[in-house]
């Protein structure tokens, strides 16, 4: 079998007149007044809404076809192979592709919000002052570079002080210094009463990106380990610590006695598994050689108060390890990934090197981007709902919002019909799943109701000074939410995300204003392809509401069983079907998918194409769609799918996508899902000699 590897013209502004400069000199030289907030600036009324599709002609372009290859042998490279060809991957990047662009047209729009931020008087106090100095902390690196070290001493002292076990938990557990902890604790809903929060406890985060990294033997992660060694001895020789090879290879036998003790990312994607209600006397006595309650005294949680632990088997080895491991060997792991947390805020002689491991070594990116804009993702990582009001108020329309909730809608639609004619469910089971869709909600675009910042002090001299108060107050935020009922309309995403999300818990699919713009989605583009598309990452969001682990939540997002065991086994059948077609797949030599690990993508990428393409079957209303450039309708939605998925990485983050993330490369994406449909093979007219098909008895059918 082959081996399948994977601005918009800028708005008119309104044109700021004399009278800031008035209100500059009048505000000068005394406190701001609330009502001094300046208005934001809006897209000017008189500004003309493009009428063609951003991509010429009809929303995809033609030249991005491999017409050498035919559509059933590999579909992703005869839609895609053109453009794979001629494409490069920058060297600030470690791929490119439909996402990439996305993000870039996002930074450039924000980076357009600043700039006239940046022109204009902002009152003290208001988000646009805080937007504008927390991206002049971030570019001002030549009081970084003057400053070296000053802004960390106090942390790096009392890092290089700690005295025992309970030190050490306290520092790692200190949301102001941001290192990965063995155990990670936060507030979230509870599965068990999904109308109130509860505090979920698991393990930590590893220094590489999966436990894989650690276990598995292979040739070039022997090369990745011995570089992350030699990285751990070169922070600690910048720290200015001796015998640095010694106990970076201490603190790395550490890292690997812990990532042996984790679950693996299937495991951890368990609905069952990770549910695990205790008290936090319970957890005491569970896993009794960590000092939970010292940690948790200070949130407020008392050894009577719920808890819900996720890698429950893992916890009590881990605390042992945690308590057998010297003091001094965990003042290592503390400095070095204190570093690692921070190095991007310190001088280029931490900072260049952690490029050069992080960046460059496991993800082949080959230079930084330019620190501009490093500096409009760092703001948008940490004020973005502030940032992403103004996002939204000038670059997503109410048409956009309302042709979205239109598409959401049919393919909520298409999911009933689907649901309803399934032969392989009971009538018990299908009413159970057609009350769970009813009450599926879609936040499309942006919340209702935003998240608040006045409470925190932004300075454009004091670079890591923000970053601590933001991060207080992103864990002050989380555990407001204990014994609160949850908030509805809450959004943990930013409305300029490129990317979508579902809540198993709020039975609710997330589809930001940053994921709602070409090639996902384009006003002025063929309908075929925004189904194929934007339709299909609709489908998929439903679909992770059916999918191996959403399934086992019910319509309010309790975890509950609402299945025969009849039906549980013939979905569990089918998806192991789809397990088995994954595992076989190897994107680099040695180097299968893992399909047990993907599967609830795969699922959700089998579901959202195949329902997606019924939808946009509804959409025509019994009409014959026409035929463009000699491409039907249904053979437009597919090529909208393909565009939808077209990237292009390095090896290394394509490795690194294969051992750590749950979803599949995106060729596989594509051809992967598109072999299983009846409607592809009728649609490119695939045949028993083509090399992606599959006979019918042999395709995954489950939504």
């Amino acid at each position: 079998m082959r081996k399948w590897l994977g601005v918009y013209v800028r708005s008119f502004q309104i044109i700021i007149s004399l009278c800031w400069l008035v209100l500059f000199a009048t505000a000068c030289g005394k406190q701001d007044a609330p009502d001094e907030r300046p208005v934001p600036a809006e897209v000017s009324e008189e500004q003309e809404q493009p009428t063609e599709p951003l991509i010429k002609p009809w929303g995809y372009p033609l030249d991005a076809f491999d017409r050498a290859t035919r559509p059933g042998d590999d579909f992703f490279i005869y839609a895609n192979g053109g453009w794979l060809a001629n494409a490069t991957i920058p060297g600030d990047s470690s791929g490119t592709g439909f996402s990439v662009d996305m993000r870039n047209r996002t930074r450039e729009r924000l980076a357009s919000i600043i700039s006239d931020i940046e022109d204009r008087y902002a009152a003290r106090g208001s988000p646009e002052q805080r937007i504008r100095d927390l991206y002049k902390s971030f570019m001002d690196e030549a009081r970084i570079e003057i400053a070296q070290l000053e802004p960390f001493e106090s942390d790096l002292d009392r890092l290089k002080g700690l005295q025992d076990h309970e030190d050490v938990a306290l520092a790692l557990a200190d949301p102001e210094m941001g290192i990965a902890s063995v155990f990670e604790a936060g507030v979230g809903i509870n599965p068990e009463r999904p109308t109130d929060y509860i505090m979920r406890v698991g393990h930590g985060r590893l220094g590489l990106p999966d436990r894989t990294y650690y276990l598995l033997q292979s040739r070039r992660l022997d090369v990745i380990r011995a570089e992350y060694v030699t990285h751990i001895e070169e922070v600690l020789t910048l720290l200015d610590e001796q015998n640095a090879r010694l106990r970076a290879e201490a603190v790395f036998q550490l890292e690997s006695r812990i990532a042996e003790l984790h679950w693996t990312r299937a495991d951890r994607r368990n609905a069952e598994l990770t549910f695990n209600p205790m008290t936090l006397g319970e957890l005491e006595q569970f896993a009794p050689d960590y000092p939970w309650a010292l940690l948790m005294d200070a949130d407020g949680i008392t050894d009577e108060s719920a808890l819900l632990v996720r890698e429950k088997s893992a916890l009590p080895e881990l605390a042992a390890l945690f308590r057998s491991t010297p003091v001094s060997q965990w003042r290592d792991y503390a400095l070095f990934h204190y570093v690692v947390a921070n190095a991007v805020y310190m001088p280029r002689k931490f900072s260049d090197p952690s490029f050069g491991f992080f960046r460059r070594t496991l993800h082949g990116q080959v230079q930084p981007r330019d620190r501009k804009w490093r500096a409009i993702s760092f703001v948008d990582n940490r004020l973005g709902q502030e940032i992403g009001r103004l996002y939204v108020e000038r670059y997503f329309s109410d048409d956009a919002k309302r042709q979205m909730t239109e598409i959401f809608e049919n393919v909520k639609a298409a999911y009933r019909t689907r649901i309803e004619n399934l032969t392989w469910m009971t009538a018990s089971t299908k009413q159970a799943a057609l009350e769970k869709l009813d009450a599926m909600t879609g936040q499309i675009g942006y919340p209702e109701v935003w998240r608040d910042y006045s409470g925190v002090e932004i300075s454009a001299f004091e670079l890591f000074g923000n970053v601590r108060r933001l991060r207080s107050a992103d864990k002050a935020s989380n555990l407001a939410r204990l014994n609160q009922a949850v908030e509805e309309g809450e959004w943990s995403r930013n409305p300029q995300t490129v990317n979508a999300s579902y809540s198993r818990t709020r039975n609710e699919a997330f589809i930001p204003a940053g994921y709602i713009q070409s090639p996902l989605f384009d006003p002025n583009a063929d309908p075929a392809l925004n189904y194929g598309a934007i339709g299909s990452v609709v489908g998929h969001e439903i679909a992770h509401g059916f999918d191996d682990q959403g399934s086992r939540y019910g319509a309010d997002g309790r975890l509950e069983n609402w299945w025969t065991d009849e039906d549980r086994a013939a979905f569990d059948s089918q998806g192991q079907r789809l397990v088995d077609q994954f595992n076989a797949y190897e994107p680099l030599p040695g180097l299968n998918v893992n399909g047990r690990q993907t599967l609830g993508e795969n699922i959700g990428d089998l579901a959202g194409v195949t329902v997606a393409y019924h939808a946009y079957l509804l959409s025509l209303n019994g009409e014959e769609p026409e035929v463009i450039d000699g491409f039907t309708g249904p053979q437009r939605f597919f090529l909208g799918r393909a565009q939808a998925r077209r990237y292009k990485r390095t090896e290394q983050g394509l490795r690194k996508r294969i051992l750590s993330q749950v979803h599949a490369p995106m060729a596989l994406r594509v051809n992967g899902i598109v072999r299983n449909m009846d409607e592809w093979y009728d649609a490119f007219d695939v045949q028993p000699d083509n090399e992606l098909y599959l006979a019918p008895e042999d395709r995954v059918r489950i939504w």
